[in-house]
């Protein structure tokens, strides 16, 4: 989510860090660094931070998926026991994932499905044992609780509790890197024969959205995009993440945390090798003048 204020359009939204107040907004992001010498007319925009609009989903969640025990250890207290109870695990299940797919969809050209699909399909094998394998396993665990014994009931919980940390710590490690795009004001009709010759085309001149794009490996993607705003024409340089998430590419990567136990919450490559696809812009061009009503108050960016 970009800043709705010309003023904090580049350097973000001061209520979004709350405790960096009294901060520059160059201080505001520790893991930030400075880009190469030939991107000095480009400009960070820093989007809204991504993972502490997660901590309300995974909290509720968690809260959802122990009370769906009630019912089964305390029976008889509600209308339905098996009805409650179900209803509650699946309202946990529903609520963690629709708390990452809104913080996607937020994202400038960003996708709740496609993080969805990320999610569960994404990385491989490696994950797929952990969002197909862990439900099949305790699917059948469940069945055997009903027709064998029901104490088989709480195996099937601990399999589906293990899903649930696994697709958890899976969002917050990709929540984890700054969010962001750099961006370069344009002067005249924009030329898209400078793009670098690696890159792939989607559109001829310039319009509000995807230019061109360079696929990376991960299903990483480079993207150019055409912005507006306030009657002045930009470029944005967007780092997309298969799951649809824009990160920051100029970002210390030894400073970005990593959640992973027991083999659950893997998440593929972040950040791995960005920093040596982008030496210089990917685009030939004259750059436009920025205007002073980008500048944070009282200070440059």
């Amino acid at each position: 989510m970009e800043a709705s204020l010309d003023e904090y359009w580049l350097s973000g939204d001061p209520a979004w860090r709350p405790l960096s107040e009294s901060k520059s907004p160059s201080d505001w992001v520790d893991a930030e660094i400075d880009p190469p010498e030939g991107w000095s007319s480009w400009r960070r925009q820093r989007l809204q931070p991504m993972a502490a609009r997660f901590l309300f989903g995974p909290a509720w969640s968690i809260g959802l998926l122990i009370a769906s025990t009630f019912p089964l250890i305390f029976p008889g207290n509600t209308f339905d026991d098996q009805t409650v109870a179900s209803l509650l695990f699946f309202s946990a299940f529903f609520l963690l994932l629709i708390s990452a797919t809104r913080i996607a969809s937020s994202m400038p050209d960003g996708d709740g499905v496609q993080l969805f699909k990320w999610l569960w399909f994404g990385d491989g094998t490696v994950n797929l044992t952990r969002t197909v394998g862990i439900p099949i396993l305790g699917g059948l665990a469940f069945v055997a609780h009903i027709v064998i014994d029901v104490r088989i009931g709480w195996i099937s919980y601990a399999l589906f509790l293990a899903l649930w940390y696994h697709i958890t710590f899976r969002v917050a490690n990709i929540l984890m890197p700054p969010s962001g795009r750099w961006i370069i004001p344009l002067v005249g009709d924009f030329d898209d024969s400078g793009i670098d010759d690696s890159w792939q085309l989607v559109a001829r001149g310039f319009r509000g959205g995807c230019l061109a794009f360079k696929q990376l490996s991960g299903g990483r993607k480079l993207e150019l995009h055409g912005v507006n705003r306030g009657g002045e024409k930009f470029l944005a340089l967007h780092f997309r993440h298969p799951s649809s998430l824009l990160f920051d590419p100029f970002v210390d990567g030894d400073k970005i945390g990593m959640i992973q136990n027991f083999g659950l919450g893997m998440c593929g490559p972040l950040l791995d090798g960005i920093l040596e696809e982008l030496t210089k812009p990917p685009i030939d061009l004259v750059a436009g003048s920025w205007s002073t009503r980008f500048n944070y108050p009282d200070k440059e960016e």
